[in-house]
Parts: C-alpha cells; structure tokens; sequence
C-alpha cells in the first residue's frame, strides 16, 4: 500500500546524493534472447506479499523463460536499501515508487522512459490519464500506477457506538471539521483509546485540507503552495483536538511510521486512522475484519480526496533485461488472472476494465475498498498531481517539526515557519 512514512526518506535522500555520478552512464540494452533472471522489489506488510508471489508465480508458469526473484520490506528499509543498491549499480529491474520518490529517480536518471513500449509492450490505454499523470515527470512516463486509491478514515465501530457517535458512511453523507473534532472528543472521552491517531505529523493530509480550501501543496511551478499561517491553523486545529483526548497523545504520535504494524488502531490505542483505502486489505490482516471506511470530513463541497496512485511500478535503466521488466509490469496492471490475485492490495487495479472484474467478486478487505470507492464516487476528484524533487526532504522535515510540536519544543507558528524555510531550500526557491 502507499504509505506515509515518517523516516524512510532519509535514507533515501543519502543514497540518491551519489546517484547522478553512479549512473550517468547508464543504459545497458536488453540482453539476448533466453532465460532471463529478473529482481522485483516493493514494500509493503505479509498481505501484499502473499499475493504479489502468487501474481508473479502465475506470470512465470506463462513464462517460463523469465525468472523472477522478489523482495519486500516495510517503507523504511526498503527505501535505504534500495538507494543503496541503486547508487552502487546493483538495483533491481522492477521497483515500487511512491509519489515522493518518483521525480526524484526519474531526475537522476535512475528509470528508464517507458515511452517507447507504452501502446505495445506496454498497454496503457486502460488506465484512467489522471492516474499515468502520477508517473510522468517533466512529459515522459517513467512509472505506471500499481493501483488506485484514495482517502480514508478507517474505523472501529463498536467504539464509536459506545460512544453514542453516527459515522457518515452511507453516499451522500459528509461531516464538517467541527463535528468530526467534536465526535473524536466523545470517543476519547468514552473509552480507553484516542478517537482517532493523530493525523499531523503526515504531510498528505495536510494536502488534503489545503485542497479542501482551494490551495495545494505544490504550485504547477514546483514551488510551496501553502503559507506558514495556513499550516499553524491546520496544526492548532489538531492541537485543540489532542487537548480533549480526540487525537492520540505525543508518545503515541512519534511512532507512528505508516506501517499498519505500528497503527494506532492496530495497536488499539485509537479508535480510527486517516489512511489510504489501499491500506484496508492490510488493516483487516493485522487487526480483524470489525473495520469500517468512511470519508474525510470537510467544511467546503470539495472533499479534498482524490484518485491517486497509491504506488507506481518503474523499470530501471540500468536493467540489462528492461523488455522482460515491461512484459512483467504489464502483466501486473493489465492481466485478468493477477487483478483478481492482487485485489486491492494495492489499491482498487488501475486497469478500469479489471477493476470493474475484480470489485463484481471481491470479498473481505478488497470488497471494502470497492464499496468505498463506489460509495464516494462523486467526491472523488483528480489526482493532486506529482510532486516535485526536494519533496522527500520535505517530507521528512514535517514529520520532524511536527515531532518538535507535540512535545511542545517549539510553538506552533515557529514550526510552520522552520517548515516554509526548510521546505523553500529542499526546492531551491
């Protein structure tokens, strides 16, 4: 599943410093016809795992001249492995990305231009244009959507009953700031957890309310497209919430990292966590089926979700064996036989034609993120677009000043202000 993770760019951010020097004079071309040995890398918990080595398994019983050996990981070590990797010419041929790491191996010449397979080896035509957007940088397509996702909060519902709480799940239904803070408190107040995980520290919901306001994270430009105002209104909206047991307490805020391992609800220290609907089928394997998905509260018609690529398949451009890379990815996005293996775990497929096969059948967490997605329909917008390079750094530093913030180590408006400053310098603004 996407994930939000709070320290994994870091590491990625070392190994990409000596990325430009390593590959820049790479490129090898496919090799000769015969077997072939391809490495597929992803992150993501034992629920994505299982079913991805079942779609590869399918792929190599079709293909029995390409070997494919797999790796996964959660968010953090994957991501510094693989720079690592990377920068010392050892990557794999088919990686996992995310939006904050595309542009920046694409801007270092780590991918190969999938261009020149795209309508033949590679079939996008299915694939709805606001998603392939996600893997463009600067015109060219050098990742492909793994899947569709969008914004979430999932839930316990036996808290929110014995607190006496209605959430909006039902289409057409929809709460404000306000009453979603005031439902929190009554959760908390109720029981022995947080009404929900505190949500400030991930920089993608902020982008959520800033849509939700009619401002975005990132101008077209690629510069900031917040104000350090904006930012300490978010955070003190939040604080407000924490005060009165709405929001999980600092101590359980700083350990969050986007893995469903360490969630608030899976931990059961809360109640309810803003997520990805990509995450569901992971929520239901670690925590139990008693989950239900609702939307994200807003105080304007836009919701502020919006269909996203939750992760991205991108072909190295260093792989020696780049077409039987493509045929691979391509089986993933598009076959028949590995949507209905994949399901939802990443993410309703990103094939519409499949998608719309794999939700008609689907059971447990995959029939949740169908139903969702079905029943939020018309408050699902756009894509919000990529994300520019220096977004990683920013990311991390976020996640960092907001750690500063909960402690109370800095008020909320020098923190919003340490974030512009650092954030101008990660875009060289």
């Amino acid at each position: 599943m996407g994930r939000v993770s709070r320290r994994g760019a870091a590491g990625l951010l070392v190994g990409l410093m000596s990325l430009t020097a390593a590959l820049s004079g790479c490129g090898a071309g496919d090799s000769a016809d015969g077997p072939v040995t391809l490495r597929f890398v992803w992150w993501g918990n034992e629920d994505r795992a299982k079913v991805t080595r079942a779609a590869v398994d399918e792929f190599q019983k079709r293909n029995p001249d390409i070997k494919v050996e797999t790796e996964y990981s959660g968010y953090d070590a994957y991501f510094q492995k693989l720079s690592t990797q990377v920068a010392g010419g050892a990557g794999p041929d088919l990686l996992q990305l995310d939006r904050a790491t595309v542009g920046e191996y694409a801007g270092r010449n780590v991918l190969a231009d999938l261009g020149e397979y795209a309508g033949k080896d590679l079939k996008i035509d299915k694939i709805p244009p606001n998603l392939l957007e996600g893997g463009k940088v600067d015109g060219k397509q050098y990742a492909v959507a793994g899947g569709a996702t969008t914004q979430m909060l999932i839930f316990v519902p036996s808290h929110f009953e014995a607190a006496g709480v209605k959430v909006p799940t039902a289409p057409g239904e929809k709460w404000t700031w306000a009453q979603f803070a005031e439902a929190m408190g009554k959760v908390g107040a109720a029981g022995q957890v947080a009404g929900t995980t505190d949500f400030g520290w991930a920089i993608d919901w902020f982008e959520v309310w800033l849509h939700q306001h009619g401002k975005s994270l990132y101008t077209p430009e690629g510069k900031l497209g917040f104000t350090a105002d904006e930012l300490a209104e978010y955070w003190e909206m939040i604080g407000t919430m924490r005060a009165g047991k709405g929001v999980s307490p600092a101590e359980v805020t700083t350990k969050m990292d986007g893995s469903v391992q360490n969630s608030g609800i899976v931990t059961k220290q809360s109640a309810s966590e803003i997520g990805y609907d990509s995450g569901v089928t992971g929520y239901f394997g670690a925590f139990g089926t008693d989950l239900k998905v609702a939307p994200l509260p807003s105080d304007a018609a836009e919701s502020g979700m919006a269909a996203m690529p939750p992760v991205s398949f991108a072909v190295s451009q260093r792989s020696k064996n780049k077409e039987a890379a493509v045929k691979l990815l391509d089986f993933l996005v598009n076959d028949p036989e590995a949507g209905k293996l994949l399901g939802a775990s990443r993410g309703v497929p990103p094939n519409e034609e499949i998608r719309a096969q794999v939700c008609a059948t689907a059971e447990g967490g995959s029939k949740a993120v169908c139903d969702y997605e079905a029943a939020q329909k018309d408050k699902i917008g756009p894509a919000f677009g990529a994300w520019p390079t220096g977004s990683s750094a920013i990311k991390r530093d976020f996640q960092r000043t907001y750690d500063d913030v909960i402690f109370n180590r800095v008020s909320v408006a020098d923190a919003a202000k340490r974030v512009i400053q650092d954030a101008e310098k990660s875009l060289g603004s």
